[in-house]
């Protein structure tokens, strides 16, 4: 079943109450492609403590790091500025919204390791049901990992956030 809402400039496709997942396109604009770049260069070049390699040494990169947007301006003005809190607050039906925090995977072209499926709430020392976890790309994949497949055939995540596809 396909449900297109329009919220904003966005569109929503599915039903989050429903399903818990939707697709979200159109989110961000050119500009706030940039800024999340940007925040990603930059926590790229200065990595935190929690930052971890997922590969082998001679595999490409596979890095995540978290919790940098108190102290990357580039990351928060992409926080604050850009209407991902906004989208969270709409789908999980509340008035506000909180950072829980921030998330970057960054996975260089032929690295081997692979991303398995995963849900991602047994991570999050949060309960409740207004709560929302957003997963976008900032560069164009060639390939996903399986899992549940969403309407289209492509892998659902709980939420995929799109800027212009």
């Amino acid at each position: 079943m396909r449900d297109w809402t329009r919220m904003g400039r966005w569109t929503i496709e599915g039903d989050y109450a429903a399903d818990g997942a939707v697709c979200v396109r159109q989110a961000f604009t050119p500009d706030q492609m940039e800024w999340a770049r940007a925040a990603i260069d930059a926590n790229l070049a200065d990595l935190s403590p929690r930052a971890k390699r997922a590969s082998a040494a001679g595999d490409g990169a596979f890095i995540e790091d978290f919790c940098n947007w108190s102290r990357l301006p580039s990351m928060e003005r992409f926080i604050r500025r850009s209407p991902g809190a906004e989208i969270a607050a709409e789908l999980s039906g509340s008035d506000t919204s909180r950072l829980y925090h921030d998330h970057v995977l960054v996975k260089e072209p032929g690295t081997k390791q692979r991303t398995p499926w995963h849900q991602d709430q047994p991570y999050y020392n949060v309960s409740g049901t207004q709560n929302a976890s957003m997963w976008f790309q900032s560069t164009s994949t060639l390939r996903s990992t399986s899992g549940p497949m969403d309407w289209n055939g492509r892998t659902r995540c709980r939420a995929t956030i799109s800027s212009n596809r």
